[in-house]
This record gives structure tokens, sequence and C-alpha cells, in this order.
């Protein structure tokens, strides 16, 4: 027999004992032993459960593009409105070689026919009862056709359809998709807040702010999963750092709250992420805050359970003890038998705190992120200063939560010479 041969017949004798092995293991493992194998199982087995789970953070629903876009068409709505009633061009963003009222208010109704076409496409598409197409006629009014001598007069003439193409849109969204209604209010809400102390010099920063931070508030938290990731939290943020500022006798002026509401604006258009601005200690900083709460969290749980903890810490100790040793002694019998007393498995209690830490430690850390970005994005040239934010101090005396947020927020701004200010 060659060499050739002798290898080709212990291969094949090989493969037939494995197979034979295979099978005995699968008809072992079969559906009747896995049912009786179906008990509290072993330590090992809640180790194992929750690592498996403490790897998993949730994912959230994703954005929903279209609730950008009506966020932007409210504002642009908003933008519209503040130049019919108050004749002025100051709130708009000035584009190169296209800065003169006639060009921006050309762009503006462009960026109003193009987000609202784009909006009645989609209601098309679901099919909805209802659609846009008499607003874009009415948008499809605003336009000046050739430069007219007086440009002020000639837009204040259109203030009556401006009003017109807003109810008429509100009155649509409302009626077919609360989402995106939402997201228009939200966009004409925080445009209102941001350029009237512009347009109206009798109505202060503090004033519009005051007016209007309720309700942004409101719509910021029920569209935060529709709006672009971290970008309703984060803005949400920002503006309490700006109430809370004011509140306590900070000050600001109108061209700073319009800056800030355009930073505002593109983070929740999507026209920037959130985390562009954020720098990598920024993200330091973030890890940090995560696992001081943690750790505060712990010494919470520790005062309140301390009864508890102590009998866990000896179930532990004596669980890692029967890893070391095996878990087939008497000790791991009878703390197995408990567990099938009240019907608990070892796995189903490493899923438990496998969850439990996932959950908490994602939530965390999304939310200090919402913060890092909120702090790089505020513009606040004059925030209380840190004696009036003391935690004895008279100011804001109800949130203490909101007073270290300002400290951290100032000592951002001192730490960090990149902090955007402009």
């Amino acid at each position: 027999m060659s060499l050739a041969q002798g290898t080709q017949r212990f291969t094949a004798g090989k493969g037939k004992a494995m197979a034979s092995t295979g099978a005995t293991k699968a008809t072992k493992n079969g559906p009747e032993n896995s049912a009786a194998k179906n008990g509290p199982g072993t330590i090992s087995d809640a180790l194992t459960a929750f690592e498996a789970q403490a790897a998993k953070l949730p994912t959230g629903p994703a954005p929903d593009p279209n609730v950008a876009v009506a966020y932007a068409l409210g504002w642009a709505v908003g933008d519209a409105f503040t130049c019919t009633k108050y004749r002025i061009f100051d709130h708009l963003v000035k584009v190169p070689e296209l800065d003169t009222p006639y060009a921006q208010w050309s762009l503006l109704v462009n960026q109003i026919t193009f987000r609202c076409n784009h909006l009645n496409n989609h209601l098309k598409s679901t099919q909805a009862d209802l659609d846009l197409s008499a607003q874009l006629t009415t948008a499809a009014s605003l336009t000046l056709g050739p430069p007219p001598g007086d440009i002020k007069t000639a837009v204040g003439a259109k203030n009556a359809t401006v009003i017109e193409l807003h109810t008429g849109i509100l009155a649509v969204l409302w009626s077919v998709a609360s989402p995106l209604a939402k997201a228009y209010q939200l966009g004409h809400e925080m445009e209102q807040m941001c350029a009237t102390p512009t347009a109206e010099p009798s109505t202060t920063v503090s004033t519009s702010v005051k007016m209007h931070d309720n309700e942004v508030h409101r719509l910021l938290t029920a569209l935060a999963t529709k709006l672009p990731a971290n970008a309703a939290h984060a803005t949400d943020n920002s503006l309490r750092l700006w109430s809370a500022s004011l509140g306590a006798g900070g000050e600001e002026s109108p061209q700073d709250l319009l800056r800030q509401g355009r930073r505002w604006h593109d983070v929740l258009a999507g026209d920037v992420s959130g985390k562009d601005g954020l720098r990598l200690t920024d993200y330091v900083a973030a890890a940090d805050s995560v696992a001081g709460k943690l750790a505060q969290t712990a010494r919470q749980v520790v005062a309140r359970f301390k009864v508890w903890l102590i009998v866990a810490l000896i179930i532990l100790a004596a669980g890692i003890a029967l890893i070391v040793v095996g878990t087939k002694g008497t000790i791991g019998a009878g703390i197995t038998a408990v567990l099938a007393a009240f019907g608990l498995t070892w796995k189903g209690i490493g899923d438990f705190f496998g969850r439990a830490a996932a959950n908490a430690e994602g939530q965390l850390w999304d939310a200090e992120i919402d913060w890092a970005i909120a702090y790089r994005f505020t513009i606040l040239r004059h925030p209380p200063a840190d004696n009036k934010l003391r935690p004895r101090s008279k100011e804001l005396a109800l949130d203490q939560p909101t007073k270290e947020h300002l400290r951290r927020y100032n000592q951002w701004k001192k730490n960090s010479p990149d902090v955007l200010t402009s």
C-alpha cells in the first residue's frame, strides 16, 4: 500500500468517526434532552448572557428626512412673514453677490417653492387625501417679476399672501401628517423667536425667548426621534442654556440671538450634523461625565439597598468560588434550587442585568453627547458670572442642574479656545 493510499483511508476513516460522533451528539442534544436542560442552568450561563446583552446598545427609530424639510419650510415662510410685516431683510442669510434685497427675496421664494414642492410630492406618494398643490400656486404668486422701484413697498404688499400660504400649509399638514405639521410649526416658531428682536426693537431678546421657549421645547421633545440624530435634544439643551442665562441676568444682543438661531436651523434642517463641531476633548469630557454619573448612581444604590447588596455580594463571592472549583457541588446545587423555586434561571439573570447595563450606559452617553454639542454651538457672549451660579445663589434657585450646565459651559469657553463664538 502506498503512502497516498494509506493517507486517504485514514482520512476517510476519520471522517466517518467524526460524523458518527456528531450524530451521537446531535442525538444527545435533540429536542428531548434540550427540553430536559431548560432548567436554571449554571452561573457560567449568567456571565455569558450578561456579556452578550451588555454589548448591545439600543437603536431608536430612524429620522424622517421629510420632517427636516418641513422644519426648513416653516423657517423660510417665517422669514417671508418677517420681511413682509417689517419690510426688512437684515434677518436673511446674505449670499455673496446675491445680497441685494431683491435677490434675497427671490432666493427666499425659491426656497419656499422647492421645499413646498418636495412635501407635495411626498404627500402624493403616500396617497394622502390632501396635498399642497394650491399652496404651491400661492407661493408662486410671491415672485416680484422685474425689480420694482421700491422693493420694500413691493414686498410689504405680499404680507396677506404670506399669511394665506402659512395658514394653508398648516391646514393641510395638520390634516394628513401631524409630524410634518409639528416640524413646520417648530421652524416658524423658532424663526419668529430669533428674528423678531432684530425686526422690532421694542421686543427684547429676553422677552422673545421667554415668549416662545415653552412651545419650542414642546415641539422639540415631540419630534426628537423624527429630526436628524442629536439635533432636537442638543438644540433644546442650547435653548435651555439661553433661557437660564437670560433669567440669571445675562444679556445678549438681537444679532447674537439671530446668529444662534441660524446655528439651530442648520442642525435641525439637517444641513450639518450636530457632531460635526465636536473635538476629541469633547468626547473625553463626555466619557468622564458618564463615568461620574454611573459612580454617583452606584453610591446611591449602595446607600439605599445595603442589606440586599450584602446578600448579593455573598452570593457573588460564592458564585466566583464555584466557577473556580466547578459548579457540581452541593452549594451550587443549593443556589440553583433556590433560583428554580422562584422561577429564575442564571441566563435570565444575566440577560436582565446585561440589558440594564447596555441601556443605562447608552442613554447616559447619548445625553452627554447632546450636551457636548449644545456647549459647542451655543453662542452666549455675556453669560452670568460664576458667582451667580453657586448652589446657594438666588439666581435660578429652583434649577440646580441648569446652574451646573451653565458653569460647565463657562468652563468650556475658558478651556477651549476653539469654542464657536460667532
